[in-house]
């Protein structure tokens, strides 16, 4: 997963890429790293999924535009719209079959 710093570099990756996967944490956060690690392990597998952080201190403005009220916010994004939330207690049951089906979609379109 990429650190980012700035909403404007989130913004061009959401643009840039079709399936995005945003990790938005605090710096002092043990459940946010540790909900970080398993969405890195979970990521690798998933190649059309790309995975990028930021942390609410570095970035404000992204906190801000994203709603992320609380840590961690796990956000998806298919072509540029978000798809899929989940903050605090993420359930990765969920978002592992959230991103299949994203997936899916994708092989079906090309």
């Amino acid at each position: 997963m990429q650190q980012l710093k700035s909403l404007e570099d989130i913004q061009q990756v959401i643009a840039e890429q079709q399936l995005v996967l945003l990790v938005i944490k605090t710096g002092q956060c043990g459940v946010c790293e540790s909900v970080q690690a398993k969405v890195s392990t979970m990521l690798k597998t998933r190649s059309d999924v790309t995975g990028i952080y930021a942390y609410m201190e570095d970035a404000p403005e992204a906190a801000s535009a994203y709603l992320a009220f609380s840590a961690p916010t796990v956000l998806v994004f298919f072509e540029g719209k978000e798809v899929f939330r989940i903050a605090r207690f993420v359930r990765f049951d969920e978002l592992d079959h959230v991103l299949s089906q994203y997936e899916e979609v994708l092989k079906e379109q090309s």
